[in-house]
This record gives structure tokens, sequence and C-alpha cells, in this order.
């Protein structure tokens, strides 16, 4: 296994340099000027204030040449510098990232609670109300936009419960029960769209369980229904489910960006999205990387649970 693990993490390494160089390129392509960000409209029309801030920041230069100067300073630990904020971009990152992965972890609990109970009772009562009402969850949450929900949220809190805290944020270590009071909505936005999905690979997943020969014989031997479903069934129903929580993590990791912003989460999605707007290089490169490393991360942790739930699983 720990050759494995190596082998995945230096796999890590193009991939990082393949991601990292289509956004550098895109970035630098897209509408917008630095230079008319950071100094206006009559300073940035000035040719020689133009080339005195292209060349202060390091832009008079070719991409490649750009590009390359980057990765050498990011091997040293340097991510940069903000241009727009003028402090170190990686303090601003590791002040954003700890709110983003509260907000990714408490929606995959979410989830989870959603997700794995609805379907192995979505199964079980195969054919009865139940399943039906399972499944007709399961189909709005997957076709309606986590924005869309988190959007209606907002409103009707706004609306029918004005003191309902659903924006903002609030430190954990500050104020616990705050914290967890605020988080709770986006948490919950990203947990309805994310546990549909995994209800629906539960309740398929446990239906072809139940129907192999291991478990008719573990109901002809006498065992209780919730010895057959929960002991024998359940652990291999959840091989694929452990598959699909490891790819909507990876999902969630990438796509805080709107759901930050609609409920003020200031974590990497939102400090990512700003950084757009006045085209901030160096936070953009730098927050890419880093979501791009958790992605793969979550992957490899979701291979590996895999192979922990499943014996048969060899690495190759």
């Amino acid at each position: 296994m720990s050759r494995y693990i190596i082998r995945r993490l230096l796999l890590l390494v193009p991939v990082l340099l393949g991601v990292t160089f289509l956004t550098f390129a895109l970035i630098r392509v897209i509408p917008g000027d630095i230079v008319t960000n950071m100094m206006g409209v009559t300073a940035a029309n000035n040719a020689e204030t133009r080339a005195k801030v292209l060349r202060e920041l390091g832009l008079d230069r070719p991409m490649l040449e750009q590009y390359v100067w980057w990765l050498g300073r990011i091997v040293q630990g340097d991510f940069g510098y903000s241009f727009i904020h003028g402090g170190p971009v990686i303090d601003r990152i590791m002040r954003a990232l700890p709110i983003t992965l509260e907000m990714c972890l408490l929606s995959m609990v979410m989830a989870l609670l959603i997700g794995v109970p609805l379907g192995v009772l979505s199964a079980v009562r195969r054919g009865r109300p139940i399943d039906y009402i399972a499944r007709v969850f399961s189909l709005l949450g997957v076709a309606a936009p986590s924005f869309f929900i988190g959007t209606l949220i907002v409103i009707f809190g706004a609306i029918h419960f004005p003191n309902m805290p659903t924006l903002g944020y609030v430190p954990f270590f500050q104020d616990p029960l705050g914290n967890l009071a605020r988080m709770f909505w986006p948490s919950l936005t990203f947990g309805i769209g994310i546990g549909a999905i995994i209800l629906r690979y539960t309740r398929s997943s446990v239906l072809e369980v139940l129907g192999e020969d291991y478990i008719r014989t573990a109901r002809a031997k006498g065992l209780s229904r919730f010895k057959v479903i929960f002991v024998h069934a359940l652990r291999n129903a959840l091989i694929p489910v452990i598959t699909a929580v490891g790819v909507w993590t990876a999902f969630m990791i990438g796509g805080t960006v709107l759901i930050e912003n609609i409920f003020a989460i200031p974590g990497v999605g939102r400090l990512v999205l700003g950084a757009i707007q006045n085209r901030d290089y160096p936070i953009i490169q730098a927050t890419v990387l880093f979501l791009s490393f958790g992605v793969a991360i979550t992957m490899l942790v979701a291979d590996l649970l895999v192979a922990v739930a499943d014996p048969r699983v060899k690495f190759a």
C-alpha cells in the first residue's frame, strides 16, 4: 500500500503542473486589466505609468518565463504577495482555508445523514410509500442547483425569520454555538444536493446486494432482518457509496465559490472570486494550487477507504 500511495503522490506533480499552467494562461487572457484595478483608468492610460507598474509586478516578461519564475518561488515555499492587498498570499489562504474545510466537513456529514439512512430505508421498503417519498426527494435534490436552494434559504429566512442567522461567519473558538448556527445553512445547502445523490447510490447498491446468494443464505440461517441488512449487506453496499462520497467531496472543495458568496462566508471560494474580479494573479494561482491538491488527496483517501471496506481490492 505504501508504494501505491507514493506512486499516487508522485503522479500529483504532472497533474498540478498542468492545472497551474492552464490557470496561469487563462487568467491572463480573460477581459480585464490589473493596472486599471490598481491605479485607475486615468493612470492606466498613461503608457509610462503602465510600463512601470507591469515591470514592478513582473508582468512585463513573457508568460512562460513568468510561470517558471513563479514555480521556482513555490518550490521555496514563497507563494508571493497580493497585487491588491500587498500581504503574503499564504496568510490570506491560511485564514480562509479552515473556514472552507469546516463547511465541507459539515456538508458531507449532513449529506451522509440524509443519504445513507434514506437510501437503505428506500431499498428495504421498495415499492412502498417511503420508497416513493425518498425517490422524489432525491430527484428534487439532484435537479435543484445548490445556489438556488441557498438563495431560497436566505430569502425565506429574511422574510419569515429575520432573527435567524443565515449570513456571515463567526469563528468557532469565539462563539461555538454561533459558529454552528451560521454554518448550518450553507452546509445544509450543500448537504441536500449531495445527500440526494448519495441516497440514489445507496438505494441502488443495497438493492443489488440484497439479491446476492450470501444474503439469501443469511436469511435461510434464520438471522434477524437487522443483522442481514446492517451486518452482511450494508458493508458491501457502501463500497460504491464511498467512491461517490470521495468524488462529491472533491466537488465541494472546488464548488464553494457560489455558496460562500451567497451566505457571506469568508472562505477560499469567496477569496478566489474576489481575486478573479480584481485580477489578483498570485492569489488565484496559489488558491487553485491548494484546491487542486485538496481534490487529489481526497480522491486518494477515497480509494484507500474502498480498499479497507473491500479486502478484494488490490493496489497495483
